[in-house]
């Protein structure tokens, strides 16, 4: 659904809800594809939902939280009693269920808990962090033995009645429940019936352990092109599967959370979007601003012990913007590939000296493509044969700089245990200010004499 058929969707609630048919609303939403559901839903006034929510039954609801972002599926909750809650919540999958419970208070967790039948399916759940492979697996997950049969392999799941689902990854475990081995399920349908199914089975399987970051998981199911990823204990015990359409969230978040680091936004606290609390807004985004002017006065700094050769020749000021400016747009250039490297795996640190090889003769090449251009552009303008030569030196050295700065900041970051993105763009920007703003103030200073027009 585009957002047009969304607004209608959500105005034809709106009517049914004015006018008391709250039967014909639900009946409504109830027609919609569940992710079109929650989107309306989640466009209601805080009245309608809570109208809505108690008088309908627990798959649809369960359905609809399990679509919401995280807080707004906590804010939902708020409309349903103890009792409501906890047949929601044994409707939903356990890890989505395990996810609202972490965020209830701890009374309401436990209430919910009490209440519920599925309560020992989500419990070990809740032990684990949200953002680790523990929060996003699911403990609902089919196990052979090795030593079964193909036939007697088959006639165990036709018993468990798998739903659409399910990924078609069986996994094999020995008698300590320790994964073994994995087999797709064409190759069961298709092997003879008396065979052991440790003859058709894969050894080599891929596994993370429940404490993993869910980054790490998202980017490993990704390059394997994964429907299904085990989880496993410290023994190597079988305890969960991702499946895939738990990480689909994760890529957008992960990469959302980068976006902001990158921009010197705060990612505590939840996303940030464009129609978040001015509050929140200023909360988590002006500290960065502090830093940046922080920064501003060090490059400002730069500039100001030069403050007599700008005085005997004002068009440096002109021009020195120029050479940082470029320095800090290659500098986020390489930067933005270098957090996306290692973000990915593509990178590592050991990669240090080859990659900044690499960047430096780029910021070579770029200085001396970029500076002849801008150098013919200064005599062509100012009329100043020599300002060329200074902006062209200039910008080549600072071009070097951003390649070096925007290699070596996520790569030191990374092997401090930090996260690359989160303080990478400032230092790389600050960097490439005083960088150009020394170099080329400071050839100007050195070759004064010749910066006469002709």
């Amino acid at each position: 659904m585009n957002q047009l058929i969304i607004d209608d969707a959500v105005e034809r609630v709106r009517a049914a809800l004015e006018t008391g048919r709250v039967d014909d609303a639900i009946s409504y939403l109830n027609t919609l594809h569940p992710a079109d559901r929650a989107e309306t839903f989640a466009d209601l006034e805080t009245e309608d939902q809570h109208e809505l929510l108690p008088r309908m039954d627990a798959e649809s609801t369960a359905e609809i939280l399990e679509e919401l972002e995280d807080e707004d599926a906590l804010a939902a909750t708020t409309h349903l009693s103890s009792a409501q809650l906890a047949d929601v919540l044994d409707e939903m999958e356990p890890d989505a269920a395990a996810d609202i419970l972490g965020d209830l208070s701890p009374e309401r967790a436990a209430s919910a808990l009490a209440e519920m039948e599925e309560a020992d399916d989500v419990r070990p759940l809740l032990a684990y962090e949200d953002d680790t492979a523990g929060g996003l697996m699911t403990p609902e997950f089919f196990a052979l033995r090795e030593s079964m049969t193909s036939q007697s392999a088959i006639a165990f799941l036709r018993a468990r009645e798998p739903d659409a689902e399910t990924p078609y990854y069986l996994y094999v475990v020995d008698i300590q429940d320790r994964l073994v081995g994995v087999l797709g399920l064409r190759s069961l349908i298709m092997s003879s019936p008396g065979v052991l199914v440790s003859d058709v089975m894969e050894r080599d399987i891929r596994t993370v352990q429940a404490g993993t970051d869910q980054e790490e998981v998202a980017n490993l199911m990704t390059k394997y092109s994964l429907l299904a990823l085990p989880v496993v204990d410290a023994g190597g015990k079988l305890v969960g599967v991702v499946r895939s359409s738990d990480i689909a969230h994760v890529i957008e978040e992960e990469a959302t959370e980068d976006i902001h680091r990158l921009s010197n936004i705060s990612s505590d606290g939840g996303d940030l979007g464009p129609w978040s609390p001015v509050r929140t807004s200023v909360q988590r985004r002006l500290p960065w601003l502090y830093i940046n002017l922080f920064t501003a006065f060090l490059a400002a700094w730069v500039v100001s012990q030069f403050e007599a050769t700008i005085a005997q020749l004002a068009v440096l000021a002109v021009f020195q913007s120029i050479v940082a400016g470029q320095g800090g747009n290659a500098g986020t250039q390489t930067l933005a590939i270098m957090v996306r490297g290692l973000a990915l795996g593509e990178i590592e640190i050991r990669d240090i000296g080859p990659a900044l090889l690499r960047e430096i003769g780029i910021g070579l090449f770029h200085g001396v493509a970029v500076g002849i251009a801008v150098g013919i552009g200064a005599f062509l303008w100012k009329g100043i044969p020599f300002l060329g030569v200074v902006i062209g030196l200039a910008m080549i050295g600072n071009m070097v700089a951003a390649g070096m700065a925007g290699t070596l900041v996520p790569l030191t970051l990374k092997s401090l245990k930090l996260d690359p993105a989160l303080a990478s763009a400032v230092l790389v920007t600050t960097v490439t200010d005083c960088v150009g703003f020394g170099l080329f103030l400071g050839l100007a200073t050195a070759f004064l004499p010749l910066l006469k027009p002709v």
